[in-house]
């Protein structure tokens, strides 16, 4: 049923896996609707209680595939966009509580999935990085309810690397910890959701999202899907995608989209 991802169920614990990693697990439109198809059968399924968030290898996630972002068209990108946010709400919301396994790097919009997630575990090794920005891109406002205004900033405006024991001292993530402890820190986490009672998880979840709501959590999600899709068909987008493709540093104007019947 699915090709970008995998699901291994393990009795009421599935993993749900990453599983592109001849590109570093980066996401593609496929992915994301696999996502949301794979956290639609987590929830819907009663044989599952809890769900592990993680990638193959030894890479969470690169984020945008620019092999599929630099040859799609409008109405590709678009769909991109809206299957990109519908994914990290399905997480988000879902009924059943959700671990990230951050297992290597997270990058742009595998930091977005990773921070998805209920509880995020990560391996010391690993780095959290918002590079949208470096592709002509935005990813304005990220976590600015974790890690507060002058951190989000530092995030989408520079797009350096924040390592994982700097994350969880920002509080971006809950754990860091070293290659040997990982997996047993992760189903610490898992073990504990397992004996709470599912519907307070729940409801707990529940309450936790209608607050983020009354913040303005989903409406940002929402408004900044529309411009992150102009933004990639901007010629700074376009021209950030071919760069990396050649393999040379971008050449930026600020120009302007134009519009069809101007081209």
């Amino acid at each position: 049923m699915y090709t970008s991802i995998r699901i291994d169920k393990q009795g009421s614990v599935w993993r749900v896996v990453l599983n592109r990693p001849e590109v570093r697990n980066a996401h593609d439109l496929d992915m994301f609707k696999e996502l949301v198809a794979a956290f639609d059968e987590v929830e819907n399924d009663p044989a599952c209680r809890c769900a592990v968030l993680t990638g193959a290898g030894d890479m969470f996630s690169a984020g945008q595939d620019l092999r599929f972002t630099r040859s799609a068209d409008a109405q590709a990108i678009d769909a991109y966009g809206r299957f990109n946010v519908a994914a990290r709400q399905r997480i988000q919301r879902n009924f059943k509580p959700v671990v990230a396994a951050v297992n290597g790097p997270a990058i742009g919009g595998g930091v977005y999935l990773a921070t998805a997630c209920d509880l995020v575990v990560s391996v010391d090794s690993a780095y959290f990085q918002m590079r949208e920005i470096q592709a002509g891109n935005h990813s304005g406002g990220a976590f600015l309810f974790t890690v507060g205004r002058a951190r989000s900033l530092e995030m989408s405006l520079l797009g350096r690397r924040v390592s994982a024991p700097q994350a969880e001292a920002w509080g971006l993530i809950n754990r860091s910890v070293p290659a040997d402890g990982f997996d047993a820190a992760v189903d610490d986490y898992v073990h504990a959701l397992l004996e709470l009672p599912p519907l307070a998880i729940r409801y707990t979840k529940s309450a936790t999202n209608l607050l983020l709501d009354s913040a303005g959590f989903s409406t940002h999600s929402e408004a900044s899907a529309p411009m992150q899709r102009y933004l990639s068909l901007s010629p700074d987008g376009r021209e950030a995608k071919r760069a990396f493709n050649e393999r040379r540093k971008p050449r930026f104007t600020g120009a302007f989209p134009q519009a069809a019947e101007d081209r």
